[in-house]
């Protein structure tokens, strides 16, 4: 059975890119969560640095990635430029990697095919720590900028499209036929607020009490959400135990 290791790109302290209301943090996880999801469903065992708002260094997810044993490791980012016009999607593997380079280029190839992005960078190489570090097959896609206003919409309303693409990219290039389902991730959110202080508030009272939340911004709201899964089920459970704690809690898709 095929392994796949998924990286969200940064977390925790470190949220990555920032721009137009966004953090690389939650997008990242947001759609790894979802390609995960995919793979799950067309019998693929998948493994993840990180599920939650936690920091981790890049050598440690390199080393998770070989611990698991995986066959494939893809992360996931956004990209960012100080030229706001910049705007694209580009695929990365470590220099040399013949193996890489086939898996980057099926991602990159299926995420343009989608229609979800049609502003092709390419596929490119790059000495980052996780393509170095990681024993197996290794690429790094940067989805969009989310300092352009035009990705950054796609970023926020094609999550469900891009991860397919993402996905479709990796069944591709293990030889497994792309079935379709498996894109809708269920969270429990417990407050928005139009004031960020009080949404990290809410969400480190959340931490305090052993929950792991993390706070997106939506609509110019902040959303503390807790928990992502691809049961309904299991997302109705944790929205009735932070209920029967005081919390409104609700259940959202994304």
């Amino acid at each position: 059975m095929a392994k796949v290791f998924l990286d969200a790109g940064h977390g925790g302290k470190d949220p990555g890119a920032l721009g137009n209301g966004l953090q690389e943090k939650d997008i990242a996880l947001s759609v790894t969560l979802k390609v995960g999801n995919i793979l799950a469903n067309h019998g693929v065992t998948v493994g993840y640095s990180r599920t939650t708002d936690i920091f981790l260094e890049l050598a440690d997810r390199a080393t998770r990635a070989n611990n698991f044993g995986a066959n494939v490791f893809v992360s996931v980012h956004c990209n960012a430029f100080s030229d706001t016009s910049a705007k694209g999607v580009e695929t990365y593997s470590y220099p040399g990697s013949t193996t890489g380079a086939n898996l980057s280029k099926s991602i990159q190839n299926n995420i343009i095919a989608s229609g979800a992005y049609t502003v092709n960078r390419g596929t490119k190489t790059a000495d980052f720590a996780v393509l170095r570090l990681t024993n197996m097959p290794a690429a790094l896609v940067e989805l969009a900028f989310i300092t352009n206003a035009q990705d950054a919409a796609i970023l926020i309303s094609r999550q469900n499209d891009l991860a397919v693409a993402v996905s479709k990219g990796i069944l591709n290039y293990l030889g497994i036929p792309y079935q379709g389902g498996g894109s809708t991730i269920y969270r429990v959110q417990v407050g928005a607020f139009s004031v960020k202080a009080n949404a990290d508030n809410l969400a480190n009272e959340l931490r305090g009490k052993g929950y792991s939340p993390i706070v997106v911004t939506v609509g110019g709201l902040y959303k503390v959400q807790v928990g992502a899964f691809s049961i309904r089920s299991n997302a109705e459970a944790l929205a009735n135990e932070l209920k029967a704690k005081g919390y409104d809690a609700m259940i959202v898709t994304a």
